[in-house]
């Protein structure tokens, strides 16, 4: 099993691990058409993604990403493997190194920032540009993004296993299971 405490680390600018760096486009609501693409804001949830429009014109659309708040929910880091259009509370951060699960990793580190930012202390490009991140690196100083890869492959495998064995004692004949407060043995069928 990879631990992190194995691993040697070092600081990395942003610029660096992510080449691509760009704040979405401000799009007024009043302006949003209503469709199926899914807009990223600096909501906290949702992966932040506040709503669904069909803007083509005067729009920034990434993919394949992570978008990092700049005001609002100063912070909040979400990965994206789907096309959306970013506002321009968040920034894309790109990298053609990366995949999903090197992206997972990474995001957990870049929501630090949160600790370090608030709503009155916004992220802005002169502040991104200058942040750095500590990352696992590999004999040759680099940051090794095989392990990061197979580190959140292990967690989520494990994250799975534990559901699979949850599921297995607990669903019983097509999802229902006895109750103690129903007595005389009746199946319940959770939920109704």
């Amino acid at each position: 099993m990879l631990e992190l405490h194995d691993r040697e680390w070092n600081e990395f600018y942003l610029r660096d691990i992510f080449p691509d760096i760009q704040r979405g486009k401000r799009l007024k609501n009043a302006d949003h058409i209503q469709g199926k693409t899914p807009y990223v804001s600096s909501s906290a949830i949702n992966n932040g993604v506040d709503a669904f429009i069909g803007n083509d014109d005067k729009v920034r659309k990434y993919k394949e990403c992570l978008t990092l708040a700049n005001s609002g929910s100063v912070g909040k880091t979400f990965y994206h493997s789907y096309e959306f259009i970013a506002s321009d509370h968040v920034t894309s951060l790109k990298s053609d190194r990366l995949n999903k699960y090197s992206y997972l990793f990474i995001a957990t580190i870049v929501q630090r920032l949160e600790e370090k930012y608030s709503f009155n202390r916004e992220i802005n490009d002169v502040r991104i540009n200058k942040e750095k991140i500590v990352l696992p690196v590999d004999e040759s100083g680099t940051p090794d993004y095989d392990f990061m890869e197979q580190y959140i492959k292990e967690r989520e495998q494990q994250i799975v296993q534990k559901y699979i064995e949850y599921t297995g004692k607990n669903i019983q004949f097509g999802g229902g299971e006895t109750s103690a407060v129903e007595g005389k043995g009746m199946e319940r069928i959770l939920p109704t």
